[in-house]
């Protein structure tokens, strides 16, 4: 089983024109990128189809390997749209590069050890009108935790940074092990269904984020505080080591629909709670310990009794924090409600056999 990472450098040590020139470049690569984007959506493509007589039917000052990165790129935005739209039974949106940034693999990149008080030289070359920018880079604390990771050809860039990633193989996911359902909220950061509830601070820094003024250092300051206690919590509170699968909500647009009609403050918690970020550290850290990750639909999961013999499913048996089943009576916090519920959901459901005999 292979991991990827990936880690950011910054372009504030370019110079203004070099700058200038990497805007001229990603310009021309969005535009390109649309057109093949508009090829690619209204026939019936693969990687390997992406062949000479296709990038030269676009006009451009790009060189051909540049087209060619830009219609990989292309292909894969129409590919996760088609493939989003089919898991939510959808009709597909055509998607729109935005210009803001280009994946260019080693045919165009280049990586040379660090000159000067630099610790690395990005190379940017063969795009087309002789570009050749001279980038330098300096390492940093997370980008020194790959050193011993093998690093990908394929090298993000955008106006403020460049972004490498990383890949490393860590072995088959583990066939033996607890099975654990997690609820994600705001009063407690995780709701398990081993019956722990993890994360009490989680309010509190959203309040302190709620109070700054969006945009200024200290509502920055806040974010990062947010984000660092989530990747504490997730990596320190749960028992990994003794895990072999994490079931999670599969949740989205959790701030529309009915979350609206509960008034301003909920909505302004909601619209500083990064819950998707919350549940990407939650599947990270289930990969790098070759935990198995899925995610059920959130359909009333806190709402539903999880005695298997009742089931129960009405508003009325949550109140709060509190769920107490109307039919059998059965009580408990209702996040752990949930959790167990999310887990059985799962278990339960198509893809859920393989687990059972851990369950």
């Amino acid at each position: 089983m292979k991991i990827i990472r990936s880690s950011k450098h910054t372009l504030k040590f370019a110079t203004e024109q070099k700058r200038e020139v990497l805007n001229e470049l990603l310009e021309e690569y969005s535009r390109v990128c649309n057109i093949f984007i508009d090829l690619f959506w209204i026939g019936e493509f693969e990687k390997k189809d992406i062949l000479a007589s296709v990038t030269s039917s676009v006009e451009s000052w790009l060189s051909a390997r540049a087209k060619q990165c830009a219609a990989r790129e292309a292909l894969a935005m129409v590919n996760g749209s088609k493939e989003k739209a089919k898991e939510s039974e959808e009709e597909p949106l055509k998607p729109a590069h935005n210009g803001k940034r280009m994946i260019l693999s080693s045919q165009c990149v280049s990586i040379e050890e660090g000159k000067n008080s630099f610790d690395l030289w990005i190379v940017i070359h063969s795009v087309g009108k002789h570009i050749k920018l001279y980038i330098p880079l300096r390492k940093h604390f997370h980008s020194n935790k790959f050193a011993g990771w093998k690093q990908c050809s394929s090298v993000t860039i955008t106006q403020n940074y460049i972004q490498f990633s990383f890949e490393k193989e860590i072995g088959k996911k583990r066939t033996e092990g607890h099975l654990v359902g997690i609820d994600v909220g705001i009063n407690h950061l995780l709701a398990t269904s081993m019956g722990e509830l993890i994360g009490s601070e989680v309010k509190r820094l959203i309040n302190i984020i709620k109070r700054r003024k969006q945009g200024s250092k200290g509502y920055k300051r806040a974010k990062k505080t947010l984000s660092y206690y989530l990747h504490k919590i997730v990596k320190d509170c749960l028992p990994w080591s003794e895990l072999c699968l994490v079931v999670v909500e599969r949740l989205k647009d959790l701030k529309k629909g009915k979350q609206q009609n509960r008034g301003k403050e909920f909505r302004k918690t909601l619209s500083n709670w990064n819950y998707r970020e919350l549940l990407n550290i939650i599947q990270m850290r289930s990969e790098e310990n070759r935990v198995s990750f899925r995610t059920v639909n959130p359909y009333k999961t806190s709402q539903t009794c999880p005695v298997p013999a009742c089931s129960h499913t009405e508003r009325g048996n949550r109140v709060g924090e509190k769920f107490k089943c109307l039919r059998c009576g059965y009580s408990n916090q209702a996040d752990i409600v949930g959790s167990l519920n999310i887990l059985a959901r799962f278990i339960s459901g198509q893809y859920g056999a393989a687990f059972q005999a851990n369950g």
